[in-house]
């Protein structure tokens, strides 16, 4: 089972900034919006958030990034033709950032938010673990994302006092409700007991004669073993996790197993070889006890007690941010000279 690993954010716009950087840059900004152009300049005012705008070539720029990181990091294809909507769906997601960033900063600066150099070590720590997925160290965040290694540590920082705000105003006041852990143990494991069911109704279709390679394509959730329709291959005691072990080399060949439980979930076992143990003699090594074997996993859903305090604290944590943000939303004065009909209240943390 994979490790969930719980945090109260570092800022979710920190995540977006290897595409899109959203604070203030250096350069004169016009405070007056002008007519728009067919083809706007870079210093034209796209937004203005209270008394700060945003202008076109920042806009753009960041939009660029997000567009860059979808199709190098997570291989998104857009069809040329495409190509252009494709653009204006990132220039509308990095206005979002823009304004949902700008109205924390604020309300933030107007806390009083300070960051310790503890802070900071932990903002760090949390950075280093979210760039392992990219295989990306903390220098290489400030160093290789779309913005200049300057303005990357000023969004570092500036998502470590937003980071404290929200830790301010709302985890220190969130509670969950009572018996909402309770309720949501129960619920797995029901959700559970219904999962070894319909692994029963697998096995019950393998004793009628039913083909294991074409049910454990279909059912399997075996990341390493269901394309090829269930075989893990051949493997010694010691490989595999004790329950799994325990059940495999007990099993006749041929066999279909009955199901069993592991760390992992339930599981349909069919040994297909088993090579006894051979001692060794003056001209041959010692031959292991190996077995090959297939199986059909249906994965279980945690119900770890801990583990589903920390999510339900995590999903209330993201209602309750956005609760604030529309809140600072409906308290400011947000103008776009560009769409018309934009929503800024969508926008997911």
């Amino acid at each position: 089972m994979s490790k969930m690993i719980y945090l109260y954010p570092l800022f979710t716009t920190l995540a977006l900034m290897l595409t899109c950087g959203c604070g203030k840059d250096d350069t004169p900004q016009p405070l007056k919006p002008v007519q728009a152009p067919s083809d706007p300049a870079p210093n034209y005012v796209v937004a203005m958030v209270n008394d700060t705008p945003l202008v076109w070539e920042n806009m753009n720029r960041r939009a660029m990034g997000y567009l860059k990181d979808e199709r190098e990091t997570n291989h998104l294809i857009i069809p040329e033709s495409r190509m252009e909507e494709a653009k204006e769906h990132f220039r509308k997601k990095a206005l979002k950032i823009f304004v949902l960033k700008t109205l924390m900063m604020e309300d933030a600066t107007k806390s009083n938010i300070r960051v310790s150099p503890r802070d900071r070590i932990r903002g760090l720590e949390r950075l280093a673990n979210y760039l392992k997925d990219r295989n990306w160290t903390t220098n290489d965040f400030f160093n290789k994302g779309p913005m200049s290694p300057a303005v990357m540590h000023k969004e570092f920082d500036d998502s470590l006092i937003i980071d404290k705000y929200r830790s301010l105003v709302i985890s220190s006041k969130m509670t969950l409700e009572k018996n909402a852990v309770a309720n949501m143990i129960a619920s797995i494991n029901a959700t559970n007991k219904l999962k070894r069911v319909q692994l029963e109704g697998v096995r019950k279709q393998l004793l009628q004669g039913a083909n294991f390679e074409e049910l454990a394509k279909k059912y399997s959730a075996c990341p390493l073993s269901s394309k090829k329709g269930g075989d893990l291959g051949e493997f010694g005691r010691g490989k595999m996790i004790k329950e799994f072990e325990d059940a495999a080399f007990s099993q006749k060949v041929g066999e279909i197993g009955p199901v069993i439980r592991s760390p992992y979930g339930y599981h349909i076992i069919k040994v297909t070889a088993h090579t006894q143990k051979k001692a060794a003699t003056d001209s041959t090594p010692e031959i292991p006890e190996t077995v090959r074997a297939s199986h059909i996993l249906i994965k279980l859903l945690p119900s770890d007690k801990r583990e589903i305090t920390d999510t339900l604290k995590k999903k209330l944590f993201e209602k309750e941010s956005i609760n604030l943000y529309r809140k600072l939303l409906g308290n400011a004065d947000v103008k776009c000279f560009l769409y018309e009909d934009i929503k800024y209240e969508d926008i997911k943390f």
